[in-house]
């Protein structure tokens, strides 16, 4: 089917190829990385947060921390 022996730019585009195969398994295990540490990042927040709900008592509004706009305000 081929006639053409492999010849030394073979084995380079074969290595660029593996070069490049390598490096996108790197990025997408750095970026499994991140997505765990901010889904824990996450959890505890989540975890806080319920926390704090439930010290407060039920039907009573958890009094803002300084700085922190009010109800119904945003922060510009």
């Amino acid at each position: 089917m081929f006639d053409s022996v492999p010849d030394d730019a073979t084995a380079y585009v074969m290595g660029a190829y593996i070069f490049f195969l390598l490096m996108i398994l790197i990025y997408i295990g750095i970026l499994g990385l991140k997505f765990q540490r901010i889904s824990r990042d996450i959890g505890e927040l989540t975890d806080e947060v319920t926390a704090d709900r439930a010290l407060s008592p039920e039907g009573q509004p958890v009094a803002n921390q300084p700085g922190e706009p009010e109800a119904g305000q945003s922060r510009v």
